[in-house]
């Protein structure tokens, strides 16, 4: 039986429980309004531990646009069915009440990592996610924690508050879940138009061009001019940025030498709604 807290001792009380019995807790933080990505985030935490944690709470601090957090699609009803369906031990629904009391007194300052792109783009975002995910870790004390790469540079930013606060806890990127147009699954998504679904695939068409590139020959900049230029093609696919990245970092790049994992990350909107996606262009090490 699924069992639905919004009250932080309930949801002390329910996990004492759980810990006592030895058994390996996943926690998967969501803002809701769930899709295919997030059940494959449930299924990769069933294979990693016995007790699968998903909190929903659309956290107004990481949106830098009021009207983006008003026009965020929220649909419980159907978010619960499905976590149901998934066989979700616990679901986690605190208020902004509970979470975030007052104006928080915290800032964290996260450094390089969340200095460019989506961080340059949405001012403040970042703290506020390093605020709840760090709040939620503390809530649920989770051993293992799943995230979608989709959302690449945050999953860099949460991989960095696990180390430096010394959480022992471990991290999973879990990779892009595709309409079947290459469209990365989205919650906005939801609000595209028949059309503008066809036009927000061109994004992931530009991506996936660009992997079978040889770096050898080419450079980041010619890379970027060539996938700007694809994507001016289309009317109505408007591109915030597209940037070559080194991933441990989140530094722009100039150079493809010495840098062992690359991907092209790029923001755009299509009928007034943001939608990001990337691609990895090198990768040497393991993602976890």
């Amino acid at each position: 039986v699924m069992l639905i807290i919004s009250d932080s001792f309930d949801l002390k009380k329910e996990l004492k429980k759980i810990s006592q019995r030895d058994l390996r807790i996943a926690l998967i933080p969501t803002m809701g309004a769930l899709h295919e990505g997030h059940m494959q985030l449930i299924r990769k935490a069933k294979q990693h531990a016995q007790y699968v944690v998903v909190s929903l709470f659309v956290n107004p601090l990481q949106f830098n646009k009021e009207e983006d957090f008003i026009n965020y699609p929220s649909d419980l009803a159907g978010d619960l069915q499905k976590l149901s369906t998934a066989e979700t031990d616990l679901v986690f629904n605190p208020t902004a009440q509970l979470l975030f009391p007052n104006q928080p007194a915290i800032k964290f300052n996260l450094g390089t990592i969340a200095k460019n792109l989506e961080g340059a783009h949405r001012p403040g975002h970042f703290e506020g996610v390093a605020l709840v995910v760090t709040k939620l870790f503390n809530l649920v004390n989770p051993h293992v924690t799943f995230f979608g790469l989709k959302d690449l540079q945050q999953f860099m930013v949460v991989k960095a508050i696990i180390k430096e606060l010394s959480f022992d806890i471990n991290l999973h990127g879990i990779p892009t879940v595709r309409e079947q147009s290459g469209l990365a699954m989205s919650s906005r998504n939801l609000r595209l138009s028949v059309q503008g679904k066809h036009l927000a695939a061109i994004i992931y068409q530009g991506l996936s061009d660009m992997s079978s590139v040889d770096l050898m020959k080419a450079t980041p900049p010619i890379l970027k001019a060539d996938l700007m230029s694809f994507y001016s093609r289309f009317k109505g696919l408007t591109i915030e940025y597209c940037e070559i990245i080194d991933i441990e970092t989140f530094n722009i790049l100039t150079s493809f030498e010495e840098h062992k994992n690359i991907a092209i990350c790029v923001a755009a909107y299509v009928e007034g709604i943001r939608l990001i996606d990337n691609i990895y262009l090198r990768q040497e090490v393991d993602k976890k």
